[in-house]
């Protein structure tokens, strides 16, 4: 008796612990959810951190100083380089963001009057209780005053993030000690080979989009200045930067740069949009394809798919880093399940022939 007793409360505790473990899991996804703004910042600055620790290793190897001065020295330089760009070119870009702001907004009266223009245009807007067919004015207004405060904020962010890496960058072994602790001894070097691994992918990723976002944003705002839009070089880094994004930047991209166009004609409009094709054809069939022969990408469909995916679950600001948090999440899945649960080889996470940015 006093064993079968002690069998039936060893099962009960066991089932005790599982409960626990589940509701624990379940707290955490929630806690992970609530907090979704804090899991894109964190993750944001993890990515920051891996292209400081890149730059930072390059230097260490040039110069033969240590880690903490070699990121220092980075630190510095960026925010030289940073400072310098504000002086030389601060009045210029600061005159045509300025300008910018007019454009975009009569470009979006002209884009309204015209659908307003035709029945069937009108009757749509008279549908959508988001448009204000007898005020487009103040819509445009209320539109702009929303970016504004998403630019203070997304600032606010950038900031944070920037801090953050620098912590990370310098103290990334302590930061990996205190996960591995989390973890039982015998799972540790699956979950250390986990962060090498996806280190590796991330620095591959972030140095190949690099590379893709100022070739685009150079090849956009020469375009636009060779077709005389005005505001070319802040619409070139609008486009240089968006393109951080795949596919989707592109697009939202050439939106502020058709607008303005369209302030200046049909024709310079219709011009635009050519280029903006022409700029992204070249870029996906002959950048990207070299650029990330040496790096990492994603298929189209399951970059497209995460963008669509973290944004809807986690929120807009999440596109911005679906596509290395995809990569990320691959990794994990391949090594902790793929290959430690079915005992099966992972693939390799370099470029596929059909892969693309």
């Amino acid at each position: 008796m006093t064993a079968e007793r002690s069998h039936i409360d060893s099962k009960g505790e066991s089932f005790i612990k599982r409960v626990f473990v589940v509701f624990l899991m379940a707290a955490l996804a929630y806690a992970l959810w609530r907090l979704a703004d804090l899991v894109v910042l964190t993750f944001g600055a993890v990515l920051f951190s891996v292209g400081l620790q890149t730059a930072a290793a390059a230097v260490s190897r040039r110069t033969r100083a240590s880690n903490a001065v070699s990121l220092a020295i980075v630190v510095l330089i960026g925010l030289a380089c940073f400072g310098l760009a504000i002086i030389f070119f601060g009045s210029v870009i600061t005159a045509q963001v300025d300008e910018l702001i007019k454009q975009v907004p009569q470009g979006l009266r002209i884009v309204v009057e015209r659908i307003q223009a035709n029945p069937y245009g009108l009757y749509a807007l008279e549908q959508a209780r988001a448009f204000n067919v007898a005020g487009s004015t103040g819509w445009v207004a209320s539109s702009l005053a929303l970016i504004a405060r998403s630019t203070l904020q997304a600032v606010a962010y950038a900031f944070l993030v920037f801090f953050l890496a620098i912590y990370l960058a310098a103290e990334s072994g302590r930061y990996r000690s205190m996960c591995l602790r989390l973890l039982p001894p015998w799972q540790q070097p699956a979950l250390s080979s986990v962060f090498d691994e996806t280190g590796k992918v991330l620095r591959r990723w972030l140095l190949g989009q690099l590379i893709v976002m100022t070739i685009i944003g150079v090849l956009s705002g020469v375009g636009l200045w060779l077709l005389g839009i005005e505001s070319a070089i802040a619409l070139g880094l609008v486009g240089g930067f968006l393109c951080f994004i795949p596919y989707v930047g592109a697009v939202i991209a050439a939106v502020p740069a058709t607008l303005v166009a369209l302030t200046q004609g049909p024709t310079y409009a219709l011009s635009v949009v050519a280029m903006y094709a022409a700029v992204h054809f070249i870029e996906g069939n002959f950048i990207t394809p070299f650029v990330q022969a040496e790096a990492t990408s994603l298929p189209p469909v399951l970059s497209l798919l995460s963008i669509v995916a973290f944004g809807v679950l986690i929120g807009p600001a999440s596109v911005l880093i679906a596509a290395p948090l995809t990569l990320f999440l691959i990794v994990v899945v391949e090594l902790l399940y793929v290959e430690q649960t079915l005992g099966q080889d992972p693939i390799s996470t370099s470029t596929t022939p059909n892969g693309s940015s």
